[in-house]
């Protein structure tokens, strides 16, 4: 990265925001702009759908080594995150898969323990009302987990596009409905957006809300977009994450969006 020190580098594996990701020089301030950056003089190259550009308050002397610089860095940040992405998107739905089919063959085995117990009448009456209750748990907890798995497919094929997402206000928002009092801090000078497709970056923050052990957010700028950190684990919301094109670890990294307005 030597070479690029006399610029600023962008880089969106989208192509749909330019995210500051190194460089030496910082020609345009906030984390985060629009597509293309509006700077004295830039550089563009596309590798796929992946985006990045060269900015520099003037031209260079050797504009065609620039951008031949420019396009080496190109394919090679997007084939690093598409090693990435699949990596962790094939793990990701491993794991969704293996959790949903065990605890569903789980709930079958029991609703037909129940009906076939209730059919032969080996239930008494004082049992009915508790295996009434037990039922109707089991019904909601399976109804809950298919819902999950039913945003996570929304993700991977949205059915309609979503305008980007204030993170820090959605969250808060979510948190807000939940009657929760959990802090969101923003570490940067820009308010962070990102682009979630589906059910949105809004079904993340709900399931972050719902978690009462996360009672600290902390957001600051990742050379993929955002990363969102707690005070605990953030496996409820990794999942969607990843399917949008994000990375999990034990933060959440989401992509960049550059603000509606």
């Amino acid at each position: 990265m030597s070479e690029l020190d006399a610029f600023e580098l962008r880089y969106d594996a989208f192509g749909r925001c330019a995210v500051r990701v190194g460089g030496g020089a910082r020609v345009l301030e906030r984390h985060v702009e629009p597509a293309p950056p509006a700077a004295p003089w830039s550089l563009e190259a596309r590798c796929g759908i992946a985006a990045g550009w060269l900015l520099a308050v003037r031209a260079p002397d050797d504009p065609e080594e620039a951008r031949v610089l420019l396009e080496r860095e190109v394919q090679r940040r997007t084939a690093l995150a598409h090693e990435r992405r699949l990596a962790e998107l094939s793990a990701s739905q491993g794991e969704l898969l293996e959790r949903l089919t065990h605890r569903l063959r789980t709930d079958v085995t029991t609703l037909q323990a129940v009906v076939d117990g209730a059919l032969l009448g080996a239930f008494g009456a004082a049992e009915q009302a508790e295996i009434g209750a037990q039922v109707a748990a089991t019904a909601a907890e399976a109804q809950r987990r298919l819902t999950a798995a039913r945003e996570v497919m929304g993700v991977l094929a949205p059915a309609a596009p979503r305008d980007p997402e204030p993170i820090a206000a959605t969250l808060r928002a979510e948190l807000e409905g939940a009657g929760r009092e959990a802090t969101v801090t923003v570490h940067a000078e820009e308010e962070p957006f990102t682009f979630l497709p589906g059910p949105g970056w809004a079904a993340c923050a709900r399931r972050l809300a719902a978690d009462e052990r996360l009672a600290a957010f902390t957001v600051t700028a990742d050379e993929h977009g955002w990363r969102v950190a707690a005070d605990g684990t953030l496996t409820h919301a990794a999942q969607l994450v990843v399917a949008a094109g994000g990375f999990a670890d034990t933060e959440l990294v989401l992509p960049a969006a550059a603000p509606a307005f």
